[in-house]
């Protein structure tokens, strides 16, 4: 299927394979980063769809569309998806278990490149970020540099969530040092499931009248 981004007219070729049976879904345009949604059902010549795109998030690319890089791009519109940055298997295996309980599509990624790289080209409703993960220094992680640099209209709709040995659990002074949500001492992973409900419903409860506010004006 050939797709038509009507932000900065790139054509997207999807393989047939990829896309949902029957459903509508949304991807990111691997040039202008719009959002583009698209109908499931074809235009009468069966090649070309015209689809709307909004909110650009980042800088241009021009790396061809690769779909097997990104996993989340063909999600129903309202499905949640995860990123988790963790060096233990242990620990990723009980974060998992509670995010796919919470309806979350998860990706682990392999390295920090890994995880930017992804990060790239898709705008993901929760991290999970180890401090060290992928041997990387507590005060310059890679990955948190690059989501303090973000814009805040996309960063405000991330819950980052920050693993740390030095850090005690919902510690709200170091999130606010370290420009995350919540802060996870590595000891209370098992607990995650009931820290991870709680954070993020509190993190909601604050953004309501914001997000509210924003809708009525058409900015989100």
């Amino acid at each position: 299927m050939e797709i038509v981004c009507s932000s900065c007219e790139k054509k997207i070729n999807i393989p047939e394979d990829k896309i949902p049976a029957g459903k509508s879904f949304s991807l990111r345009c691997p040039a202008c980063k719009a959002k583009v949604n698209v109908d499931a059902a074809p235009e009468e010549n069966g090649t070309d769809i015209q689809a709307s795109a909004w909110q650009q998030d980042m800088d241009a690319s021009e790396e061809e569309y690769d779909a097997s890089e990104k996993p989340f791009d063909f999600l129903e519109e309202e499905g949640l998806t995860a990123m988790v940055c963790e060096n233990d298997p242990a620990a990723i295996k009980k974060i998992r278990e509670v995010l796919d309980i919470m309806e979350y599509s998860v990706t682990v990624p392999a390295s920090v490149r890994d995880a930017l790289r992804k990060m790239k080209y898709h705008v993901y409703d929760l991290i999970l970020v180890n401090e060290t993960f992928d041997g990387s220094s507590p005060n310059s992680n890679g990955i948190l540099i690059y989501l303090e640099r973000l814009n805040m209209s996309v960063r405000r709709n991330i819950f980052v969530g920050l693993i740390s040995k030095r850090y005690n659990t919902r510690d709200n002074m170091a999130a606010f040092l370290k420009s995350v949500n919540l802060t996870i001492n590595e000891k209370d992973v098992p607990h995650i499931d009931r820290l991870l409900k709680n954070a993020i419903n509190d993190n909601e409860l604050f953004f309501t009248v914001f997000k509210e506010s924003m809708r009525k004006l058409g900015k989100i």
